[in-house]
């Protein structure tokens, strides 16, 4: 973590064979921008891969746009 710039969660144990999702932020104009990057990798070979094409990184790709939507609206709000 840097306070104010970056932090990152990542998964230590779960479902995921690894899960790292950094946070970046930087300010632009007096408006702070933030930027995501996930970085994951599936269990399970070559089913696990087919099944991240097919489903997840789409599901994951929502999930956080719908996520930072949400943060968008509190922040500004306040």
């Amino acid at each position: 973590m840097n306070f104010y710039d970056y932090f990152v969660d990542e998964m230590e144990e779960g479902k995921f064979k690894s899960f790292r999702h950094e946070h970046f932020f930087e300010e632009k104009n007096g408006v702070t921008i933030m930027t995501d990057q996930l970085q994951y990798e599936t269990p399970f070979g070559i089913i696990g891969k087919l099944f991240d094409t097919l489903f997840l990184k789409n599901h994951l790709t929502n999930f956080l746009s719908m996520r930072n939507e949400i943060l968008k609206k509190i922040s500004e709000n306040r």
